[in-house]
Formats: C-alpha cells, sequence, structure tokens
C-alpha cells in the first residue's frame, strides 16, 4: 500500500486518504502540537490504513494521535472517528453542536446514509461507531480551539450541511473549509458544490462563501482536495455554479422531467463543462459528489423553497 503525504506548510501536512483507490478525492490534514497530533477530517474507516501510513510518512506516531476536529458529519469526513476514539482512547473530538449528537448516537446517521447508498455502504465506508460523549468538544460559532500552542477558530457556515464549520487558521492565514469551498480535483481549476440531501440550503450557502471570502485568507485548504490560492477565482465561481446548478435542475423540473432524467442531463452538463476545462475528473468528482446525490439535495431544497414561500 502506498501512502502518500505532503506538507502544506511546516506544522501542516495533507494526507491523501486514496478513497476507493482513488487518488485527491479525500484529504485529512495533519496537525502536530505540544499536546499530540491532531487531524482536520478523519475520513471513513474504509481508508483508515491510509489515515494511519500517512501519519507515519509524514514522520509521526499514530498512536500520538490526540484530537480530531470534523467539518461535519458526512461518512467522508467523521465516519472514521468512532473506531479512531475506541483504538486511542486519548482522543478527543472536535464538532459543531448540531451535529455533535449523531456521532454520540450515529443510528439516525447510519439509516439516512443507507437510504443513499445502499447495498454499497460497507464497501464505501466500513464501521461506523459512536463516539464517547464525554470525549465530545461541542463548538459555536466563534469559539477558538486552543490546542497545544495551535489556535483555531470555528467560524459556523452552513449551506452544504446545516451543522457545517470551517476552522480558520490566522498563523498560516488559512482556512479548512470542509465542503463551503466546494470540490476541486487537482490539477483541475473547476469548482463544483456538493449539494446532498438532507439540508443544503443555497442563500445559506452564499452567505457562509461571504464569511469565507471576507476573511481574505491566502490559502483555502479542502477536504476535496487539497490547497489552493486563486480565493476570488475558486470562490466566485462556486458562487455562479450553485445559482446556475439550481436554476438547470429547477428549469427541467418544471418542463416535467423525472429524477433519473433530471441526473442523466446534470451528468451531461458536467462532462461537457469538464471537457471544457481540461483534464476530464468525472470518476473522481462523482466519488465525492455522485449526481444522482446532488439532484436529490437541489430538488429536496426546491421543494423546501417552494412550500415556504
Amino acid at each position: 500500500m502506498t501512502n502518500h503525504a505532503e506538507w502544506i506548510f511546516d506544522d501542516t501536512g495533507l494526507i491523501d486518504l486514496n478513497f476507493q483507490g482513488t487518488e485527491r478525492v479525500i484529504g485529512a490534514y495533519l496537525l502536530p502540537t505540544s499536546d499530540g497530533l491532531a487531524l482536520v477530517e478523519c475520513g471513513p474507516s474504509s481508508t483508515i490504513d491510509h489515515l494511519l501510513g500517512g501519519i507515519r510518512v509524514l514522520g509521526y506516531d499514530p498512536g500520538d494521535l490526540r484530537h480530531i476536529l470534523v467539518t461535519h458529519i458526512h461518512l467522508d469526513h467523521a465516519g472514521a472517528a468512532g473506531v479512531l476514539m475506541a483504538r486511542y482512547p486519548n482522543v478527543q473530538m472536535y464538532v459543531h453542536d448540531v451535529g455533535a449528537p449523531h456521532m454520540v448516537d450515529p443510528a439516525a446517521l447510519i439509516r439516512s446514509a443507507s437510504r443513499i447508498y445502499g447495498d454499497d455502504m460497507d464497501r464505501l465506508w466500513s464501521e461506523i461507531r459512536p463516539v464517547p460523549e464525554d470525549r465530545v468538544t461541542v463548538l459555536r460559532d466563534g469559539d477558538m480551539v486552543q490546542i497545544g500552542g495551535r489556535a483555531l477558530e470555528a467560524r459556523y457556515t452552513p449551506g452544504h450541511a446545516s451543522h457545517h464549520i470551517a476552522y480558520v487558521d490566522a498563523a498560516n492565514d488559512s482556512i479548512f473549509t470542509g465542503d463551503v469551498a466546494g470540490v476541486r480535483i487537482p490539477p483541475s481549476t473547476d469548482v463544483w458544490p456538493p449539494t446532498p440531501p438532507p439540508d443544503i440550503d443555497i442563500d445559506a450557502w452564499h452567505r457562509s462563501i461571504t464569511i469565507i471570502r471576507d476573511r481574505q485568507p491566502a490559502r483555502l485548504l479542502l477536504t476535496h482536495f487539497g490547497a489552493f490560492d486563486d480565493i476570488e477565482r475558486h470562490l466566485s465561481q462556486l458562487d455562479r455554479r450553485l445559482d446556475g446548478w439550481v436554476e438547470f435542475v429547477g428549469s427541467l423540473e418544471r418542463d416535467g422531467l423525472d429524477r433519473d432524467a433530471i441526473v442523466g442531463r446534470l451528468g451531461e452538463l458536467v462532462r461537457d463543462e469538464m471537457d471544457e476545462s481540461g483534464p476530464n475528473l468525472e470518476s473522481s468528482f462523482a466519488l465525492t459528489t455522485p449526481h444522482g446525490m446532488s439532484v436529490d439535495g437541489l430538488l429536496r431544497y426546491l421543494r423546501k423553497r417552494r412550500e415556504a414561500s
């Protein structure tokens, strides 16, 4: 097994979790501190071997893991937390207060994911275990996470998920964005919106993008995937594509197309745009946000918007 990991800054490493045997799909960030190792994101249990191998490649012992910070509780970001915390009994988890109960009791999370992934649950995500409640630190907007000389500010950034937070690393002038800054698979310069059910909120997402933009970071550190410094181009494209996808799916729905037909049309749109932009990374993109999931999230959002009007 080959493990790829690199230093983004002197004190921040990026581990490629090689999700489903594919590079540059899910990343976890390693932060060595004087109070042990911290991770921003831990990925799913299906990638634990790559996570631990990446820690070793960066020169550290996984047994020194003490902190896991997640941007939100979706399985590609936080699925391995319970397994890791059972293996390493000194690890503390940090998560938004809305997401925390679903880490302590993941039954509803598992049911929701099972409706989406069906028979692929184990292949994609592997084991999902509860997180001990007494080892969870609940975060709200503006809270500071102080860990062994490292300081990260939690910013509430809903839109992709109602419990999403980003972590501002002022010392490195960067932000760990989770999914609020979209999906971008190197070497592509295209940014894509992951829009899964159940609770995407496009208006909230635009406001969250503004929060990221207003901090004027030098780099965005994406979970999917890597570090980028063309901040305004990146965020503006995400703003435009979010609105474009809402209009595209909404117009097809108004024309009477059923869900599967809309999925096919969105897939065609994505392929056409990828062909125009350069390297075709559709298979990698589909691992982060399959077209069916994107359409389901957008249709749900459009229905909720109609009901609220």
